[in-house]
């Protein structure tokens, strides 16, 4: 079952709590790390940083989890998610391009705008938390030149050696 780290500050706190029962009822398993009530001093970066690191121990250890974060100024969470090593945190306004930011970059954080239409947000949760990761090489070694940056400060190249068949073939 996937777990979805759910939090919300003070902007995005009404939609955060409508959007985590929503995926409650549709069978995801929901860990909520916002304020348990309304708190209008609340700030964003505490609630980043909690779903951030709350998604990658749980991807450490193996769990299928994303994070969710629903927050007044949305580009502010991004920043502040991505500051979590291991977070790669997008925000759209498409289903769309959700999905692709999950395979492309393997994206497992998802900043919400706060004043976001509650039907919008969802099917953009939905398209987030359901696509998968493209499984090719390349996307691999994109992925690691991400984290060797993240891990190290430099990028050296990460050369990926596959023999043809570890190479993820599809058949039409």
């Amino acid at each position: 079952m996937t777990r979805i780290h759910f939090a919300a500050d003070h902007g995005g706190y009404d939609l955060g709590r409508t959007l985590a029962a929503r995926a409650e009822a549709a069978g995801f398993e929901v860990v909520w790390h916002g304020a348990d009530e309304l708190d209008p001093g609340d700030d964003y970066p505490i609630f980043a940083v909690r779903v951030g690191q709350a998604t990658i121990a749980d991807q450490d250890a193996g769990t299928d989890a994303f994070a969710v974060l629903v927050v007044g100024e949305a580009f502010a969470g991004v920043v502040a998610a991505n500051k979590v090593n291991g977070a790669r945190a997008i925000m759209t306004d498409s289903p769309r391009a959700a999905a692709e930011a999950r395979g492309v970059v393997d994206a497992n954080v998802l900043v919400i705008d706060g004043v976001a239409y509650q039907e919008s947000a969802w099917l953009i949760l939905s398209a987030f938390v359901t696509a998968g990761m493209t499984q090719t090489v390349e996307r691999g070694r994109q992925i690691l030149q991400i984290e060797e940056f993240e891990n190290a400060g430099t990028i050296e190249g990460w050369a990926i050696q596959l023999e043809p068949e570890q190479i993820l073939r599809t058949y039409e």
